[in-house]
């Protein structure tokens, strides 16, 4: 499930890339048509069938359906320019949610308990950075509870396990001087997503191979600030705290799954 999202990132980013680089208002270019035409099927022919057994994530499908049937009718006339690109985005925050459905599955299957690839994570983190161990050590043994209140805790955990081995394997200072590099808007160092590409292109990943760690990485940053804000929301506390506790095993998913791919350890 998540291989079919992740093979397709590329080249949603690549069409992406294509139309911006366009001139004028509307897309003329036959070969880029093409190109919006290639990814629509790509998505109703591989990631629509590799999902469609997911649950709780009809709302999802539903508006990525209409979006790529969108994208195809568009893809058919000289279309504006505007309107792809806004499709195209919202279409990898679709993406995104997605692969965390998927990834959250596995997670809920060994829910409450600590894996063999968790003891590998923890062993590898004590020798590399001790602060990002005893975090995500904290968080799975928070984790186990179902009886919590609230689970923002485990949550900021596992943000500050990622955040340390990250900053131990690329130093701001490091990712700014890498070729290319441009500050995100309204950041005043590296992001996280920055950061997992400096590593995994220092170690010869390929484009396509960087596509879902960056992804989760995404995925992390909007499920943390999904639990932050449910807080405020959800008037009972008994639905905050269900919700919650999923929302942080997803969380949690995504997390094992980048420092996996960071530190190369096999899943």
């Amino acid at each position: 499930m998540v291989q079919a999202i992740s093979a397709v990132l590329p080249e949603l980013d690549q069409v992406r890339r294509e139309i911006r680089s366009v001139s004028g208002n509307q897309i003329f270019s036959s070969t880029v048509r093409g190109r919006l035409h290639s990814l629509a099927s790509r998505y109703f022919d591989e990631v629509r069938p590799a999902v469609s057994g997911l649950d709780g994530i009809e709302s999802e499908l539903s508006e990525t359906d209409a979006l790529f049937q969108e994208l195809h009718a568009l893809s058919r006339k000289n279309a504006s320019k505007d309107k792809c690109l806004r499709l195209l985005n919202t279409a990898k925050t679709l993406f995104v949610r997605l692969e965390g459905a998927a990834l959250a599955r596995g997670a809920r299957r060994s829910a409450g308990t600590r894996t063999a690839t968790d003891d590998l994570i923890i062993e590898s983190l004590q020798d590399l950075c001790p602060a990002a161990a005893l975090s995500y050590t904290q968080a799975l043994l928070d984790l186990e509870s179902t009886e919590r209140m609230s689970y923002r805790g485990p949550a900021a955990d596992l943000r500050e396990a990622l955040r340390e081995t990250l900053d131990t394997l690329a130093p701001d200072h490091e990712v700014e001087a890498m070729p290319g590099y441009k500050a995100e808007p309204d950041a005043k160092r590296p992001t996280m997503k920055q950061k997992v590409r400096f590593i995994l292109r220092n170690r010869g990943f390929g484009t396509g191979q960087l596509a879902t760690p960056e992804s989760a990485v995404e995925g992390i940053e909007e499920m943390l600030g999904g639990v932050v804000r449910s807080v405020y929301t959800r008037s009972s506390v008994s639905a905050h705290t269900a919700t919650g506790r999923n929302e942080v095993l997803r969380v949690h998913a995504w997390v094992r799954m980048v420092i996996c791919e960071l530190l190369e350890i096999p899943t």
